[in-house]
């Protein structure tokens, strides 16, 4: 057997999140485990994310990794599961790597971005990718609140119930908000990991905080509070993209490409 790793890309607005699922929509990881399946002849593989997207959140580089038959070396990997997605799955990369990768244990930093479409007037083709802000947003103030999440904190205030973890402290390297083209802002937030629903809940609680004309005293009443009730409502799912996943160079690095 030998190790495979994929990077993926996905619009998740019809999907019912990135984890398999016994029942309901469709899910990103059943979508590509079915394709692996009947490419590889192999009905057992099942393969392993760096993270449980929400449904409806996007990926411009999702990665998963799986045990595939020795034989892999010779399909030409990408091509075949691309000629096999639906149209709202690309799988970007396939390649052979180090036994010892993980997509979840092995990664060191995940970066997400959250796209808000900020004017008076809604834009039709935006509607399914970002969030409609009609109020004008202030960079100055929500990236001044936003500093206080850069460093190691405990991070329960923002994480969603449901998914029981060892610890909710994480460390963020960076918290960012930048203007973008025309009325479009972006919230960037780049971390060793993140809780459930964490990104959507920073941004739906520095927005909430926006509104009402509050800051950085409120904010980080919040934070201290580790308790989720403090917090407030989670942004929409459709506004998040995760957008890339870094890996130690060694055990990352491919040892054969299966375009």
């Amino acid at each position: 057997m030998k190790k495979v790793k994929l990077i993926v890309s996905y619009d998740g607005t019809r999907f019912g999140g990135w984890q398999r699922q016994k029942e309901g929509k469709p899910t990103v990881q059943g979508e590509i485990e079915k394709a692996l399946q009947k490419i590889l002849k192999n009905d057992e593989i099942r393969i392993c994310g760096s993270g449980r997207t929400d449904s409806g959140v996007h990926a411009y580089a999702q990665v998963a990794h799986c045990w595939a038959p020795d034989h892999v070396d010779t399909v030409p990997l990408v091509r075949g599961l691309n000629g096999l997605m639906p149209k709202d799955i690309s799988v970007r990369s396939a390649m052979i790597v180090d036994n010892d990768f993980h997509a979840i244990a092995s990664s060191e930093m995940k970066t997400y971005q959250y796209k808000i479409y900020n004017s008076p007037i809604p834009f039709a083709l935006n509607a399914k990718y970002m969030l409609w802000v009609r109020k004008p947003l202030c960079l100055d103030l929500l990236n001044k609140m936003s500093k206080n999440f850069v460093g190691t904190h405990d991070f329960k205030s923002f994480m969603t119930a449901g998914s029981p973890v060892p610890s909710t402290t994480r460390t963020i390297f960076r918290a960012e908000w930048v203007k973008g083209s025309d009325s479009e802002l972006s919230f960037f937030v780049s971390g060793n990991g993140f809780l459930k629903q964490m990104v959507r809940n920073l941004v739906g609680t520095l927005l909430h905080l926006h509104n009402k004309g509050l800051g950085e005293s409120e904010l980080l009443e919040i934070l201290a509070a580790k308790d989720r009730r403090k917090a407030h409502v989670s942004a929409p799912a459709h506004g998040l993209y995760l957008m890339e996943v870094k890996y130690p160079e060694d055990i990352s690095k491919s040892l054969k490409t299966l375009n």
